[in-house]
């Protein structure tokens, strides 16, 4: 698939300080792709260079193979965006705040009704936005992000300072509203470790430079961390006894149309011979690395 974010070599001071030094990554289309990396680290001076926000003092940037600086209007077309700190009228409906962005956008009426059921607002359509707890104000940021049907969310520290079950939820919500509605997503955060359950894709970063990026496969391998295979077969259950027998299998989970595969760093190799031999024989449809720790991925990165 073809990128819809590519940096090359992007540059951004505040004064004397580097926020972003030599900054270059793409993501792919239809990947969720985590910005990771430390307070301070220049991932939020990346998503306002990514908006057409903020000006870079050097370098190239693309989003849908425009520029954002200078072609501002056609990226906010496209792209929906939460802020870390976003501000709503307090006194406002959540319903009726829906429904003048929506007019403001050109986005039918209708969305509304849609955009809350997405998002698990529909009962406080008519609450007061003073009356939302951080994670339901977080939801109402991604309703709003999501009216026009964006093909790009950029979502920066949307679980900052939110409670561990509420994180889970928003983390949940963000993962459902890909699968359903196949938009790219970029999450950023400091949080590193909670992201591996939704992210297919990471740019790590650290004092304004990139420390490497890819798919979580791709850097999986590269960095020898645990990983999971997500799998699919018509018998979960006859390849679930094949595969716990082998050596490289940490672990095997039934899933809902699909088996989950813990796999140790290094056997990489061993499982997916295995794979490929288990599909010769017709009790494995596909199988593809999913997840990884991102928390291990991050210190060996940042050690090599």
């Amino acid at each position: 698939m073809s990128p819809v974010v590519v940096a090359r070599g992007l540059t951004k001071s505040y004064g004397k300080v580097a926020a972003l030094r030599n900054v270059s990554f793409h993501i792919p289309e239809g990947a969720v792709a985590g910005l990771l990396g430390p307070n301070g680290s220049g991932k939020t001076t990346t998503i306002k260079i990514l908006l057409g926000l903020l000006k870079r003092d050097g370098g190239e940037v693309e989003v849908f193979g425009y520029d954002p600086w200078l072609e501002e209007a056609e990226v906010r077309r496209r792209v929906g965006v939460v802020h870390e700190k976003p501000l709503y009228p307090p006194d406002e409906k959540v319903g009726r705040l829906l429904r003048h962005i929506a007019r403001m956008k050109g986005a039918p009426r209708s969305e509304v009704g849609r955009l809350l059921r997405l998002t698990g607002l529909s009962e406080y359509a008519e609450a007061k936005v003073r009356s939302l707890s951080r994670g339901y104000l977080q939801r109402l940021g991604i309703a709003i992000a999501l009216v026009g049907d964006p093909e790009l969310l950029l979502l920066d520290e949307p679980t900052a300072n939110l409670d561990p079950g509420a994180r889970v939820e928003i983390l949940n919500l963000i993962k459902a509203l890909q699968e359903e509605l196949g938009a790219t997503v970029v999450i950023s955060s400091h949080i590193i470790p909670e992201l591996q359950e939704v992210c297919s894709y990471a740019v790590f970063m650290q004092e304004g430079v990139v420390l490497d990026h890819g798919g979580m496969g791709e850097l999986a391998r590269k960095y020898g961390v645990p990983a999971r295979y997500f799998v699919t077969a018509r018998d979960l259950r006859l390849l679930a006894s094949e595969l716990i027998k082998e050596e490289f299998a940490k672990s095997v989970e039934l899933g809902d149309g699909y088996l989950t595969l813990h796999v140790e760093g290094g056997a990489y190799a061993a499982a997916e011979v295995a794979l490929a031999r288990l599909a010769e024989r017709g009790l494995v449809e596909s199988y593809e690395i999913r997840t990884a720790s991102l928390g291990e991925l991050y210190s060996r990165i940042v050690a090599r």
